[in-house]
């Protein structure tokens, strides 16, 4: 099962699929890809691929290892096939420590026992790959280039029908902390919506991106 779309980049289709099926082809990929086609419900799966292929687009126009990003997208959603039960038995079972917000969301869970799995199951020992694991959900003020590049794909990838996904998505192919700051943006405003609670990582993700943002900005007010 393949998603086979082309991603906008700076105004004009460029397709990532020969370089997505080079990928797919490699040993750990092709592990990673058995254990989700057997775990994961289709669509679910079809979410997976188009992240990969979304990210890896990104991360060739903004010149990041799309051998990391690939394999980090196809790893972000690796345990979603688990009940909340499962998750946190996984969690007793892994001793993680969870902050109080994880214990009572269940749905920022995921994230966290896939870092582990991910080492487990894969042997995925890259502190990136498992960075960008860890935060694809609620963001990190740490975030480096792959964790950002997931964490944006996640949110634009073309199965995903929100007005805000194709707004981001033509962000980020001009500026990376532009797109991480509106995923923060859109999350927020979202979980305010629900009257859900906010994990304060998407709050300092936003606040941090925000004042990179106004920055560059002076600084270019300031040249011209």
């Amino acid at each position: 099962m393949t998603i086979n779309k082309t991603i906008p980049v700076n105004g004009k289709v460029r397709s990532t699929f020969p370089k997505i099926m080079e990928l797919r082809k490699q040993p750990k990929s092709i592990a990673i890809q058995n254990y989700l086609i057997e775990k994961l419900e289709p669509e679910r799966y079809n979410h997976v691929l188009s992240v990969q292929e979304t990210a890896v687009a990104l991360a060739m126009l903004h010149n990041a290892d799309v051998q990391k990003v690939s394999l980090a997208a196809l790893l972000h959603d690796v345990v979603k096939w688990m009940s909340d039960e499962q998750l946190y038995a996984a969690v007793s079972q892994y001793k993680i420590e969870l902050d109080p917000i994880e214990k009572n969301m269940p749905a920022l869970l995921h994230a966290i026992v896939g870092v582990k799995h991910a080492i487990d199951l894969f042997e995925i020992t890259d502190l990136d790959i498992l960075e960008a694991i860890r935060c694809h959900t609620t963001g990190n003020t740490s975030m480096g280039t792959i964790a950002k590049l997931i964490y944006v794909a996640d949110f634009v990838e073309p199965t995903r029908d929100y007005i805000e996904a194709a707004q981001v998505r033509k962000i980020a192919e001009k500026d990376l902390n532009q797109a991480v700051h509106h995923v923060a943006l859109s999350k927020i405003k979202f979980l305010l919506q629900k009257g859900s609670i906010i994990h304060p990582n998407t709050i300092h993700t936003y606040n941090s991106t925000l004042a990179t943002i106004t920055e560059k900005n002076n600084m270019l007010s300031k040249i011209n």
